[in-house]
């Protein structure tokens, strides 16, 4: 469409400089002879050739000039129409142009939205990840820390149970022979430990406290039935100083830790340091408790230990558990004294 309107501005500008021409001519031509007849009238003045002759020149000049005037007009339109037809060539380019920086802009948009969904994609299955990863962590302690009480509930509570059964029925060998009828007498004790060990046993299977039974009754109970199964027929003299206040002001959730504290302070002196008296006490430290117990056995030198065994770890691990402060001296040949110190509930 463009080079035909400029191909007919151009023809169009030839027409009107050839006919512009053409009528120039003609003009001149017809004024040429409008002039001959004056001539004749005028008789023999020898000027006339000359005067018409410079009338032809002008008229000459004047068609000229038309020309020229017509020529450069239609030059100038030609030249407007390709000025025109450059600047719908440059507004159609600028349009394209925009066109296609719309489309690089609508791709890039489009682009932007799927790689944000990717990474929001991404981000929910990595925290999902992380979550899952968190709560296997959480299980595995769980698991592992279950494990680790199991064993520590193991250590000092059946085995020492089974221990001090062992301990009556072998009492019960030696004196067969001797004193038949005291043998009698502890082999019975060591069967019905023996059936005691068993209902612990089951007791921790059926993830109960192992003297669940005895602790409703009190600490102190707790305490006396602990002590009972412990002893045996040894001669070892216990004293027990529980204060009623104290005892009242334990937690039941407290009570199968300390239960298993003085359990293995009591076994090992026995087993260990074979102390003939032990001592335990209970007392309020204002809003604290204060457990104790001190033997006159053999003692030992902590110094000297290579390692602290299971009994002194679980010592650790309980008074952690308990949120207390745990003591334990001891001396060659003077016994050993362990204090534990916990909160206390608050008074009624």
């Amino acid at each position: 469409m463009g080079n035909a309107l400029r191909l007919f501005v151009f023809c169009l500008a030839l027409a009107a400089v050839g006919s512009t021409a053409a009528l120039s001519q003609l003009w001149v031509r017809q004024r040429a002879k409008t002039r001959q007849p004056h001539a004749t009238t005028a008789g023999h003045d020898a000027l006339t050739p000359v005067r018409e002759l410079q009338a032809y020149h002008a008229d000459q000049q004047k068609a000229v000039g038309l020309v020229v005037a017509v020529s450069l007009t239609s030059l100038l339109a030609v030249a407007l129409t390709a000025g025109s037809r450059r600047s719908s060539a440059q507004v159609e380019e600028a349009a394209r142009r925009s066109r296609g920086d719309m489309q690089q802009v609508e791709h890039l948009a489009r682009s932007a939205v799927v790689r944000e969904e990717a990474l929001r994609h991404e981000r929910e299955e990595r925290q999902r990840a992380d979550e899952n990863l968190h709560l296997q962590q959480l299980l595995l302690n769980q698991a592992l820390g279950e494990k680790i009480r199991l064993g520590r509930d193991l250590h000092d509570g059946i085995i020492q149970s089974l221990y001090a059964t062992g301990l009556t029925l072998e009492s019960s060998r030696q004196k067969r022979s001797a004193d038949p009828a005291t043998a009698d007498a502890l082999f019975d004790r060591g069967l019905q430990l023996l059936n005691e060990n068993i209902r612990e046993i089951r007791a921790y299977i059926n993830s109960l406290s192992q003297s669940q039974s005895a602790m409703t009754q009190g600490f102190a109970n707790a305490l006396a039935v602990l002590i009972d199964n412990i002893k045996g027929d040894r001669p070892t003299e216990f004293v027990l100083r529980i204060d009623e206040g104290a005892g009242a002001r334990m937690d039941p959730t407290q009570m199968p830790d300390v239960l298993q504290i003085v359990r293995e302070a009591v076994s090992n002196a026995l087993r260990h340091g074979a102390a003939t008296q032990i001592t335990i006490r209970l007392h309020e430290d204002g809003e604290r408790l204060a457990l104790m117990v001190r033997d006159n056995g053999t003692g030992f030198d902590p110094a000297t230990l290579q390692s602290e065994g299971h009994g002194l770890a679980n010592f650790r691990a309980r008074a952690a558990l308990l949120r207390a402060e745990f003591k334990l001296d001891s001396r060659p040949g003077d016994g050993t004294r362990l204090v534990v110190t916990f909160p206390a509930l608050s008074p009624a």
